[in-house]
């Protein structure tokens, strides 16, 4: 296994935006010269999956429709928001945002060479998945998802299987090298269950990681000291989203979980993903265009069943609510960013959890 001092995101990779975004203490420098209003949102890079091949295992391959938007059939709800064709598109302009943040890192924990065993909760496109089973060809990867929208063909060493993580898992307790969970948390019911039951299945020794948004808009000067629609809308739909049972900013919560849970070693690092073109910085400027990209495609996506279930508003409302958000998006003299936070915890040794535990009881 490698050292946890080459891996560790205290020494990160050299790059301009990596360093930026790991100190929230120096503010982000606002390009001046950017337009207030944009048009042009551009394209946004994928990356190509591996040409490696096995088939798509599930029998579950059915969706339900709502009002023309298309969502997961198996456990129809759990899910607030779709899995048709936009929101696909999304999950991998996510992914191309996060990877540009993290100067291409898959992961911060540090699982050495040859993990041998990896699980993606909540795997979505399972873009991270296919990615990481070419970088870790040692390791059985499997990407977990209520829907069945991953690609047929993927690397030989990754499964993706249709199922619910916060169902009991029917995997070896002490199994897994590596949890990782990204983009996801927001959905979860139970987090404190799913914390406990990652525990007992993770090996000792083992990590898990959660790479996760804190969707509520953050601001390094005054340019938010005034109405902003876009700040509206995220309240409105972590309402909704808590109406519905599930808490839309979990991550504020997850390293005490974590802590309560059992893991230790805990790291948490803090990005910054810009709301558009508005910094100078190059690298946070395209992440910017890629994170309003993803957000301005999926507004009606993300707003519909959170406001329309969880607040009781007719589609005819949430779309005219949404005309000043889209305006609000498009306005760099708001300089507003989320916060990405990477935390990872380490599953103790049989020796370690007995201090632990002797710790903890004294």
């Amino acid at each position: 296994m490698s050292s946890a001092k080459a891996n560790s995101p205290k020494s990160p990779p050299n790059g301009e935006a990596v360093t930026t975004a790991l100190a929230p203490s120096h503010p982000i420098e606002a390009d001046e010269g950017a337009e207030l209003y944009e048009d042009d949102d551009g394209g946004y890079i994928s990356d190509q999956v591996s040409s490696s091949s096995t088939s798509l295992a599930s029998s579950v391959r059915a969706h339900t429709f709502e009002d023309g938007i298309r969502y997961h059939k198996f456990h129809d709800g759990k899910y607030a928001f779709p899995n048709d064709e936009t929101e696909q598109n999304r999950d991998d302009m996510k992914h191309a945002m996060t990877l540009l943040l993290c100067a291409d890192r898959l992961h911060f924990a540090p699982i050495g060479d040859n993990p041998q065993n990896i699980i993606d909760l909540g795997t979505g496109t399972g873009i991270w998945a296919i990615d990481m089973a070419d970088k870790y060809p040692s390791a059985a990867v499997i990407g977990i998802d209520l829907s069945p929208i991953q690609p047929p063909w993927v690397p030989p060493n990754l499964r993706f299987l249709v199922d619910d993580f916060e169902d009991p898992w029917l995997y070896p307790l002490d199994h897994f090298d590596y949890i990782h969970v990204r983009h996801t948390l927001h959905s979860v019911r139970n987090p404190v269950a799913l914390m406990e039951r990652a525990l007992k299945h993770t090996k000792p020794g083992g990590w898990i990681e959660f790479q996760e948004l804190h969707y509520y808009p953050h601001c390094d000067d005054d340019s938010m000291d005034r109405p902003y629609a876009f700040r509206d809308f995220l309240e409105n739909v972590r309402d909704g989203v808590a109406n519905m049972g599930s808490d839309l900013n979990g991550v504020v919560k997850l390293r005490g979980q974590m802590e309560a849970a059992g893991f230790t070693n805990i790291e948490e690092q803090i990005l910054r993903c810009p709301v558009g073109l508005w910094p100078k910085n190059k690298t946070l400027k395209l992440a910017g265009l890629y994170w309003r990209t993803a957000i301005s495609d999926g507004l009606m996506n993300v707003a519909k069943r959170p406001m329309e279930r969880g607040l009781g508003w007719s589609t005819t409302q949430v779309e005219v609510f949404l005309v000043e958000v889209r305006k609000a998006l498009m306005d760099s003299s708001f300089h507003s960013y989320m916060p990405l936070h990477m935390l990872y915890g380490q599953k103790p040794l049989e020796s370690q959890r007995d201090t632990v535990h002797t710790t903890a009881e004294a």
